[in-house]
């Protein structure tokens, strides 16, 4: 019988990692939002070893994906993620329920929530400019005739980009896959809807009008799409 998310998770600490020094239960578990399909994601605090491992297990009715991190080497994946503008790592160890908390593992996530509340750093004008030609070149892909399939990873692709592109500009932290646009729509929902308008008219009406507005809407108060004269 599959066991409640967090009794399941708490079970899978308590018998592989109880000396931990902090673990949480990330994801759509910690949310109440899981269905059938959902797994258990579950980040944990060593006080040692050297590296970042990932194991997925069957435990409790549940499969779940834990990932390990020690003292000496959380804070090199911090900085990735915070490079990167997308820092999963400390979103879930901030949104997520705490499964087991020692004093140095509350440290860790006080360090994450600082991350979080600080923010990405600016784009800089290069920055800027590639995300206008990389959409430039999608928009002109999508306006060329394209087999159904090419099509659909264009539009893949722009939608992604987009969210991506109005996040940062915005000093916001993006994401990938469905939590990027979670991210986008928790920015602003209105454009979330806008965008699922324009995907919903690209698939289901093979509409690409709706989606190629709302990218040039999105670039033009940053000087509009670009080709011509970009330089990497």
């Amino acid at each position: 019988m599959r066991m409640e998310p967090v009794e399941a998770a708490e079970r899978i600490i308590q018998y592989d990692y109880p000396d931990c020094l902090l673990a949480v239960l990330g994801g759509s578990a910690s949310r109440g939002e899981h269905n059938e399909q959902s797994d258990l994601d579950i980040i944990v605090i060593e006080r040692d070893g050297h590296d970042f491992s990932r194991k997925t297990i069957e435990a409790h009715g549940w499969i779940a994906e834990i990932f390990i991190l020690s003292l000496s080497s959380y804070r090199e994946y911090f900085d990735e993620g915070v490079i990167a503008a997308n820092p999963s790592l400390q979103r879930m160890v901030v949104e997520g329920t705490v499964l087991h908390a020692l004093p140095e593992g509350e440290e860790v996530q006080a360090e994450a929530r600082s991350d979080l509340n600080y923010g990405p750093m600016p784009l800089m004008l290069t920055d800027i400019n590639e995300y206008r030609y990389m959409l430039t070149e999608y928009l002109l892909d999508l306006q060329s005739p394209r087999r159904d399939a090419e099509k659909w990873f264009t539009v893949h692709k722009i939608a992604a980009i987009l969210c991506d592109f109005v996040l940062r500009v915005n000093r916001e932290w993006t994401g990938e896959g469905k939590t990027l646009f979670r991210l986008f729509n928790r920015y602003d929902s209105i454009l979330g809807e806008r965008l699922e308008a324009a995907l919903t008219a690209m698939y289901r009406q093979d509409d690409p009008s709706v989606l190629m507005a709302l990218t040039e809407e999105m670039l033009h108060p940053y000087g509009g799409k670009l080709l011509i004269g970009y330089e990497e």
